[in-house]
C-alpha cells in the first residue's frame, strides 16, 4: 500500500481519483460544485451524522508522503510538534509556519511502513509542497501528493470500532492512535462519539464501502467538517493560510504543538507567545444565526468595536441540523462577552458556544 516516492515533485495538486469518484457516483452519491460527494442536503446529512453511525468520503483532504532517510530530521526542523513521538501506532496533529510564526497549514502526521504521511486540506497541497521543498536543500527527502493512491474515508458512531474490527483485528480507542495491517490504516480522531479516519488503496476502499454502506448510512463529505467543529479541531485552508499563530487556533490545546522539541521555522515567535506574550485571540466554537453559509476567512465584528474594525475570522463552518451554522473562529478574547455579528455590525448574530476541552482565556501567558 505504500507509494513509491517519485524522482520529481508534481507541479499541481492531484484531484480525486476518477475511478473512486465513479464508484461513489454509482453508489448513490452526487458531486457538488466543489467536487465533493453529497448524499443528502447539508441539514439532513449532519442530522444523520448526529444520530447514527455513518461513513463518508474525505476527499476534501489530501495526503502527502514524506519519504527518505532524512525525513524525520527534516520534519523536526519544520513542524510544530515532536516528530520523534510519531510511530506506526501513534499519529499527531501538527502544523508548519512561516518565519512570522503564522501557520501555513495544519495537518495530521502519521507513519506507515517507514514512510511519513501528512494529511491536510486539499486547497493547500501545492502550497505545502512548494514551501517545504524550499527547506530540503541537500537532505535525502522526497515529497509527493499520493491522494489518488490512498483513499481517505471517515466513519463515526457508536458502532465504528466494532465494524472496523472486521478489517483490523484490534482497534484502539485512544485519541490519535493508529490501528493497521497491510491493507488498512485506522486513526482514532477526537470527538464525543468514536470516529476513525481510514486510509487504504482503492480496491480495499471499494470493498469496505460496499460492506459498510449496507449496514450504516453514507453521508456528505462536509459532515466530517461538522464533526471537527463540534470537537474543536480547526482545519486551515487556502483562505486562512498564514493568518494565525498556532495558539490562536488552539493547536497546543489539541496536542498539536511541542514547546520543548527544539527549533522549527517560526518557533521563536510561537515560543515567545507561549512563555512571555499576551495571547489576545483564541479559537472559539460559535453559532451563527443565518441561512447563508459562512465562508472561511469571513470576518466577525463586535458591537463595541470601532467602525470597520473586525474582531475575528472564521476558520470553518457547517450547517447546524436545527438552525443556522456552527463554526470555529479566531476571536479577540476581550470581545467574546459582547455582541458579535458576521460580516458587519448589521449582520447575523453570533453566539459563543462551549468547546469540548478547557479553553484558557487568560490573556497573561506564563
Amino acid at each position: 500500500m505504500t507509494p513509491t516516492p517519485p524522482t520529481q515533485l508534481p507541479t499541481n495538486g492531484i484531484p480525486m481519483n476518477n475511478n473512486w469518484q465513479t464508484f461513489l457516483l454509482e453508489n448513490g452519491a452526487e458531486s457538488n460544485p466543489s467536487g465533493l460527494m453529497v448524499f443528502d442536503n447539508e441539514t439532513g446529512s449532519n442530522k444523520t451524522t448526529q444520530e447514527n453511525t455513518v461513513i463518508c468520503d474525505l476527499s476534501q483532504y489530501s495526503t502527502v508522503v514524506v519519504a527518505g532517510e532524512d525525513a524525520a530530521t527534516f520534519m523536526q526542523g519544520q513542524f510544530t510538534n515532536d516528530v520523534n513521538l510519531v510511530t506506526e501506532n501513534n499519529s499527531q496533529l501538527s502544523a508548519f509556519c512561516n518565519n512570522k510564526g503564522r501557520m501555513i497549514a495544519n495537518f495530521r502526521l502519521f507513519k506507515h511502513q517507514n514512510n511519513y504521511f501528512i494529511n491536510l486540506h486539499s486547497s493547500l497541497v501545492e502550497t505545502a509542497i512548494n514551501h517545504l521543498q524550499n527547506y530540503i536543500l541537500r537532505s535525502q527527502v522526497v515529497l509527493q501528493d499520493v491522494s489518488e493512491q490512498l483513499i481517505h474515508l471517515g466513519i463515526c458512531g457508536e458502532q465504528a470500532a466494532t465494524l472496523l474490527s472486521t478489517y483490523v483485528d484490534t482497534i484502539s480507542d485512544e485519541i490519535d492512535s493508529v490501528s493497521f495491517n497491510e491493507q488498512y490504516i485506522f486513526i482514532r480522531a477526537a470527538g464525543e462519539t468514536p470516529r476513525y479516519e481510514i486510509f487504504c488503496d482503492i480496491e480495499h476502499a471499494r470493498q469496505l464501502w460496499h460492506d459498510l454502506s449496507q449496514q450504516i448510512k453514507a453521508v456528505n463529505s462536509s459532515s466530517w467538517d461538522y464533526l471537527n467543529i463540534q470537537a474543536g479541531i480547526p482545519c486551515i485552508d487556502i483562505n486562512t493560510s498564514e493568518t494565525f499563530v498556532p495558539q490562536m487556533a488552539n493547536m497546543e490545546l489539541i496536542n498539536g504543538v511541542s514547546f520543548n522539541k527544539g527549533c522549527f521555522t517560526g518557533q521563536e515567535i510561537v515560543a515567545r507567545m507561549h512563555y512571555l506574550g499576551k495571547l489576545k485571540k483564541r479559537c472559539f466554537k460559535i453559532h451563527i444565526a443565518t441561512d447563508t453559509a459562512p465562508l472561511a476567512g469571513d470576518k466577525l465584528f463586535a458591537e463595541n468595536a470601532r467602525a470597520g474594525q473586525n474582531t475575528g475570522e472564521i476558520i470553518m463552518a457547517a450547517k447546524n441540523p436545527e438552525s443556522g451554522y456552527d463554526a470555529l473562529a479566531v476571536i479577540q478574547i476581550a470581545d467574546t462577552e459582547s455582541g458579535l455579528f458576521l460580516n458587519d455590525a448589521d449582520g447575523p448574530v453570533v453566539t459563543v458556544k462551549t468547546l469540548p476541552y478547557e479553553l484558557n482565556t487568560n490573556t497573561e501567558q506564563k
